[in-house]
């Protein structure tokens, strides 16, 4: 027989049997006695049994060799010290999630829903980042973004906060867009200001501009006003809903300018209009088309005050005209008669700065 076909013949195991080896029960003693000495003794050692071909009970397949067992010794130390030069201790460097992620946020709680948001894109984290980093919750991100906000999750760590590097897609389930940049941030929702704390706090400044957006409900168009005002540095927002703001839309739209103005909230406001008023605000009125039976003004004859309230309509409100002070239009023509209402914002705004 051949050297390695004996090696790899199979082991087997063998028990003695008890009726081949003649011996009788009388030869041992009683069996009853045998049972108290097995219950009295704690601990019973296994005889060596020699083996008998006729008594087989189980074969098992033979070990490997000394050669299959290094070669798989040496797959599994080359793993293990691949995985280790790829561990990286920097906190930004963690491995996607390949199991479904769920938000850890808490958000279909009543609670948190009333007080924590959603801003994703680029800017708008960057925005948050720098002016409230205090109102992040928890960060979601893709691996590809983690470099370019190293800074950002060097906080995180260290103020012990939470942060997920995750899949594409799992943001998009998120926050139910594709637009979102590959970052996601739960925060806490912005406080807004009564008119009369802005006031108290700005009414001094020899210059000031505050836009009152009246019934503007349009997530983008409402992102598209507010990146306009952070450009020219207008400093509050007054809204009669000011949770419009906290729209993951309008925060996008608006490019992290959200961030930059003051959100002031009015229940009334023709009441807010005359508070203006009272503290030397210019009331201008900007329609969002011309309208023959209303008076207005071309914007090139109009001559603003260093401080303004500009009220911007998305429907007209005839109770509101008759607050104000100008009432002024921009001239279109047949091709289009009107631009959209952030656009004409814009050009508004960059005629009261000249």
């Amino acid at each position: 027989m051949n050297a390695d076909t004996e090696k790899n013949k199979p082991t087997i195991f063998y028990a003695k049997n008890n009726e081949s080896s003649g011996a009788s029960r009388s030869k041992h003693g009683n069996s009853n006695a045998k049972k108290d000495k097995r219950k009295n003794e704690p601990f019973q050692s296994k005889s060596k049994v020699k083996p008998d071909h006729n008594d087989r009970i189980e074969t098992f397949k033979p070990r490997a060799s000394k050669s299959s067992f290094s070669k798989q010794h040496s797959v599994e130390s080359k793993q293990s010290r691949y995985k280790s030069s790829n561990d990286n201790t920097s906190p930004w460097q963690k491995k996607v999630r390949d199991n479904e992620q769920l938000p850890t946020f808490g958000y279909d709680e009543y609670s948190q829903r009333k007080e924590e948001t959603i801003v994703y894109s680029e800017n708008s984290c960057k925005a948050v980042f720098k002016h409230r980093r205090t109102a992040i919750v928890k960060l979601f991100i893709i691996q590809e973004m983690t470099y370019q906000f190293r800074e950002l999750i060097t906080w995180l760590v260290k103020q012990r906060l939470g942060y997920d590097v995750v899949s594409n897609e799992q943001i998009t389930k998120l926050t139910q867009t594709a637009h979102h940049g590959g970052i996601c941030l739960i925060i806490k929702k912005h406080i807004p200001l009564m008119l009369l704390n802005y006031l108290q706090a700005n009414g001094d400044k020899i210059e000031d501009c505050v836009l009152a957006i009246d019934d503007v409900n349009n997530p983008h168009n409402l992102g598209g006003l507010i990146r306009s005002a952070a450009f020219y540095e207008v400093n509050g927002v007054m809204l009669r809903q000011t949770s419009l703001l906290d729209s993951g839309a309008a925060m996008r739209v608006a490019e992290g300018g959200i961030e930059a103005v003051e959100s002031i909230k009015s229940d009334d406001f023709m009441a807010s209009l005359d508070l203006f008023k009272q503290h030397g605000y210019q009331v201008v009125a900007l329609l969002p088309c011309q309208v023959k039976s209303i008076t207005s003004t071309d914007l090139r004859q109009v001559k603003f005050a260093k401080k303004v309230a500009l009220v911007i309509f998305q429907q007209i409100n005839m109770k509101l005209i008759s607050c104000a002070d100008v009432v002024i239009h921009l001239q279109g023509n047949d091709n289009m008669p009107a631009l959209n209402i952030s656009v004409a914002t814009g050009i508004v705004l960059n005629a009261m700065q000249n």
